[in-house]
């Protein structure tokens, strides 16, 4: 099975590793996991934890990404928001997803939400896609989180591009940044204005895309890209193809 990328980012040095913690109430799930990520050349698992344990044991210093299985009817979206608000990016592997928990955990800050069915290298590649800076989606969540219209015209495509120049110019460039995967720090410290200001540009361009949240509004962003040779605000080529 392979792995959608639904946002764009710098990435990383090829030869650098990424740090990764594997958390997962499960014993033999982690192990098993454990295992998969440490036979890649390109990651560094530093830690393996139970997904019960406080949050203030989990060895979090130098980890680029936590991997978090979360199993049946557990809930991990109070960890994934810890985790989000010290600028971790977290790895969501679950069971049972549905539009609903979809966006409970990106609203909670998931970088990335997984079925537990994909195979090892899809989770490798998963890994080092949100360390880069990606946010990612199993396909099989991707058509379940935003369906594509069955018919071209009038689609939400076309609204699409005709409600992204409705966004001002510093919108605009708010949402590129989202679309390279930047966090709202991130952002900030780019636009040299205040986290405050960043989120407060997001929620305006929500509201006028009528997007649900901040995946959503950059998939909006990425069906005109794939549906335009250029866009309104300057889509890469090279993100059309992904």
């Amino acid at each position: 099975m392979s792995l959608e990328r639904d946002l764009f980012g710098a990435g990383r040095p090829a030869d650098e590793k990424v740090r990764v913690l594997v958390a997962d109430g499960d014993p033999a799930s982690r192990h098993v996991l454990t295992r998969v990520l440490r036979r890649s050349a390109h990651l560094d698992v530093a830690a393996d934890v139970s997904s019960q344990q406080p949050l203030n044991q989990w060895p979090l210093g130098g980890a680029d990404v936590v991997v978090l299985v979360s199993g049946p009817h557990e809930s991990t979206m109070g960890r994934v928001r810890l985790l989000a608000s010290r600028e971790v990016r977290v790895l969501l592997i679950g069971a049972d997803w549905n539009k609903y928990r979809l966006d409970a955990a990106f609203a909670a800050g998931a970088t990335g939400c997984l079925a537990k069915d994909l195979g090892p290298a899809g989770v490798v590649a998963a890994v080092r896609a949100v360390a880069s800076g990606h946010t990612v989606l199993s396909p099989e969540l991707r058509a379940l989180y935003v369906q594509r219209p069955p018919v071209p015209s009038g689609s939400q495509a076309d609204g699409a591009e005709e409600l992204l120049p409705t966004l001002t110019s510093r919108e605009q460039e708010v949402l590129r940044n989202l679309a390279e995967g930047m966090s709202t720090a991130e952002t900030a410290a780019r636009l040299r204005v205040s986290p405050a200001t960043v989120k407060s540009h997001v929620s305006h361009l929500l509201t006028k895309l009528g997007a649900r949240n901040r995946l959503e509004a950059v998939l909006l962003f990425q069906r005109s890209c794939e549906r335009a040779a250029e866009t309104v605000l300057g889509c890469p080529r090279s993100a059309m193809a992904s």
